[in-house]
């Protein structure tokens, strides 16, 4: 009897600890793929409301110097990229891994013009995801 009570409770401690290292794997894992699909979210939404503090919020490096209208323009351009993506379909094709980046293509879908695809180079600042580059 000893000997089953022993049995059983290493096993209940094995299958805690390979489920608890399975959830801290998981949520881990999970947190790195939704932080830059979440970004890459919320700039979109940015660009649709010309919410300027937003979107410069969530661009750095290059992409903060190609956008310096974002802080000293922001009423105007805020105008402009409501304007301008005025019913505009975005979709995020897909986001992929490229060493320690990402890359998220989105196609916009313009309802008078030719469709385009932009690739959003992804990279962690201070342990925070943000839009670092885009490629046409």
């Amino acid at each position: 009897m000893r000997d089953s009570n022993g049995r059983r409770a290493l096993l209940i401690a094995m299958v805690v600890t390979v489920a608890s290292w399975l959830a801290s794997g998981s949520v881990l894992f999970a947190q790195d793929l939704t932080a830059p699909s979440r970004v890459v979210d919320e700039y979109l939404v940015g660009l649709a409301t010309g919410d300027t503090a937003t979107l410069n919020s969530l661009i750095d490096g290059p992409m903060k110097q190609k956008n310096r209208h974002l802080v000293l323009s922001p009423d105007t351009y805020a105008q402009f990229l409501r304007d301008h993506y005025a019913g505009v379909d975005m979709t995020v094709e897909d986001i992929v891994p490229a060493g320690d980046e990402m890359r998220a293509r989105v196609r916009f879908d313009y309802p008078e013009e030719p469709s385009s695809v932009i690739e959003f180079i992804l990279s962690q600042t201070d342990g925070q995801w943000k839009i670092t580059d885009e490629v046409f």
